[in-house]
């Protein structure tokens, strides 16, 4: 017995198909894509614009994807949410939203979202790896996490969801269709209209896929996580990312911007004791000199079950000093929400550590 369709996840021509092959006219598929996307229509019975008789057959055949939401944080600045969402498998993914005010330009409400529900990349900084089971994440799946972003921003008093990256639970490019489908239906004028160049994808450098990804046609940033310039060091800190040298991936990423004219940007976390030595910013700064390359300071979550500390703060600005010496461009990025463990999977994992072993 096949699956039921899952119309958050198609896109207009595909349900120009579907609703041909229900006899009814193309426009129904405009109508159909604008409560599944833009509206967010929970169910089929709420499109009170279309027939009656159309709500009933896709009550009976298709599905709306609409994750239970498990639990809700928000950061005592409230400037920050979590949510902990579950869908109807039981699957469980985490969602973030950072919120911005800004008194001389636009107010910002920036999506974490993910795109699996566990992530085989086994980096060692990260607890979403941790996870025993795991599976990649529909596009109608994605997508409804940006929905539901998008009413808490709402209700938060922001005028919804403005910019959307794929740096939440799993590794977008391992997903890479799903990934690529989700930005389109979040992008479309009759969805959430999300802009391309407000959509960021974040990579632990799956360095073939970046290269597909340049063709593309978007206007979508790249993140890479390098978080080690020294290949060994790299290599056991994000083994999944092995195949590839820190060289093979900047490479890729030059490739990257001068087919989109989008910058790129080095996401590192400092690691207390691992990677966060002067040679460790010496080399860093090597490899990134004259490259055009933003480099993202993090101070890594900690995870004690890996012997995993933040590096402190006067060996943070110690490493900065290197790299603004050396002409790399860096920032460190603000820590948010650390009081509702919004790091990608602590909420899920302490949950779950909670709850105790499901049963089988």
């Amino acid at each position: 017995m096949s699956e039921p369709l899952d119309i958050r996840s198609c896109d207009r021509q595909e349900l120009i198909a579907y609703m041909k092959s229900l006899g009814q006219p193309a426009f129904r598929a405009r109508q159909l894509f604008r409560q599944a996307q833009k509206l967010s229509a929970p169910d089929f019975s709420s499109m009170s614009d279309l027939p009656l008789s159309l709500r009933q057959r896709l009550q009976e055949e298709a599905r709306l994807t609409t994750p239970a939401v498990v639990t809700e944080r928000i950061s005592e600045s409230g400037d920050t949410a979590k949510l902990l969402l579950e869908f109807a498998d039981g699957e469980r993914v985490e969602m973030a939203l950072m919120l911005y005010r800004r008194e001389q330009a636009r107010d910002r409400a920036t999506c974490c979202v993910s795109c699996q529900s566990g992530c085989a990349m086994g980096c060692r900084f990260c607890a979403t790896g941790m996870f025993d089971r795991f599976r990649n994440l529909t596009a109608g799946e994605i997508v409804s996490q940006v929905q539901l972003a998008d009413a808490l921003a709402r209700r938060l008093g922001f005028d919804g969801v403005s910019n959307l990256v794929y740096m939440g639970m799993g590794e977008p490019l391992a997903n890479f269709e799903n990934v690529r489908k989700s930005i389109l239906l979040l992008n479309d004028e009759d969805g959430l209209n999300v802009g391309a160049r407000r959509i960021t994808v974040s990579t632990c450098g799956l360095v073939p896929r970046i290269y597909e990804m340049a063709d593309w046609g978007l206007q979508v940033g790249l993140a890479v996580s390098l978080h080690a310039a020294d290949n060994e060091k790299r290599r056991a800190l994000m083994p999944g990312a092995s195949r590839w040298t820190a060289e093979e991936l900047i490479e890729a990423c030059d490739h990257y911007r001068a087919r989109t004219g989008r910058r790129v940007t080095c996401e590192y976390a400092l690691i207390k004791g691992v990677n966060d030595s002067r040679e460790d910013a010496n080399k860093l700064a090597a490899l990134l000199t004259g490259k055009g390359i933003l480099v993202n300071i993090i101070l890594a979550n900690a995870l004690p079950e890996r012997g995993i500390e933040a590096s402190g703060e006067e060996t943070c600005a110690a490493f900065c000093r290197v790299l603004e010496k050396a002409g790399v461009e860096v920032q460190i990025r603000e820590s948010r929400g650390r009081d509702i463990e919004a790091a990608c999977g602590q909420l899920r994992k302490r949950q779950e550590e909670q709850a105790g072993p499901k049963a089988d």
